[in-house]
């Protein structure tokens, strides 16, 4: 509208000269329609020009000739100076959703594969809105516009960065109780959520802001779930293992309690038949028979 309304002021001076340069009381005529209805309709397309309407929670971006100026304004009607223009980049919530069957498959540790439910709201930081939007121009394919580019091409590649490297390390077969057997599901948001709130910081920290991390429980391919299942059979079979060699090591020790009563019994009743004295059936080396 600013280069119309130049237009339109070009016109309403070509319309003064025609005025005072015109002859004829006609040439005169055209000359003030022309200066009347140029100047108007310049006055009107500047005003116009000078206004915009930044979306609500959308940050303004005050370009000059598309470029920005570094300066920012608030959602709502703004002025500016007619030959500047205001951009809006989206400063609402975002969220980045992987969740149920779309959830993200990463690789863990020993080279096997979880696939992560994960859901994090975040939103672009106001004060970095002019760098971003004179960084990323429009890209045919991505909806949005600069701020869509600025999505595809930078937040969601370093948030799946960084899920990939906090779960470089993650091992399912940990999870597995070592008494037991059983492997409970793991809670990624006790684990996990922090650990990836700092990894985000350091990707992203200047240019968005985290909101809040929500993890649901992971699945894993089959080869991991065989390894699982293996192992739990393994501790297992290990801990019925120790149970039955204490149970063997009891029954050893009764076998000989038992063995050692069985004597001092049989010593007591001879005795008792022979009406001699039973005390030396209670010393350490017992004999079968009492002495006579």
């Amino acid at each position: 509208m600013f280069i119309i309304g130049i237009i339109f002021a070009a016109a309403a001076l070509l319309g003064l000269a025609l005025v005072v340069l015109a002859k004829t009381s006609e040439a005169r005529g055209a000359g003030i329609l022309v200066m009347l209805g140029g100047g108007a309709l310049a006055v009107v397309s500047l005003v116009i020009a000078s206004l915009s309407t930044v979306p609500t929670r959308n940050v303004g971006i005050v370009t000059e000739f598309n470029k920005p100026t570094g300066r920012t304004t608030g959602a709502g009607l703004k002025w500016h100076a007619p030959w500047q223009g205001i951009d809006d980049w989206d400063a609402s919530g975002q969220t980045y959703a992987h969740l149920g069957d779309a959830c993200l498959w990463v690789a863990i540790a020993a080279q096997r594969r979880a696939c992560i439910p994960v859901q994090i709201e975040w939103n672009s930081r106001a004060e970095r809105a002019p760098e971003n939007w004179a960084a990323y121009k429009e890209v045919d394919g991505i909806d949005g516009g600069r701020f869509g580019t600025f999505v595809a091409r930078r937040v969601e590649p370093q948030i799946g960065a960084a899920i990939t490297t906090v779960f470089s390390t993650f091992d399912p077969l940990g999870q597995v109780n070592a008494k037991t057997g059983d492997a409970p599901a793991p809670d990624l948001n006790k684990t996990h959520k922090d650990p990836l709130l700092a990894a985000l910081k350091a990707n992203l920290g200047e240019d968005i802001e985290i909101r809040s991390i929500a993890f649901q429980t992971p699945r894993y391919d089959e080869p991991t779930t065989a390894a699982i299942n293996a192992y739990g059979q393994k501790v297992l079979e290990a801990r019925n293992l120790a149970v039955d060699e204490s149970n063997a090591k009891t029954r050893a020790r009764i076998t000989a309690t038992d063995a050692s009563v069985d004597q001092v019994a049989r010593c007591l009743q001879i005795a008792e038949k022979l009406a001699k004295e039973p005390g030396l059936c209670m010393t350490p080396a017992t004999p079968t028979r009492p002495i006579s």
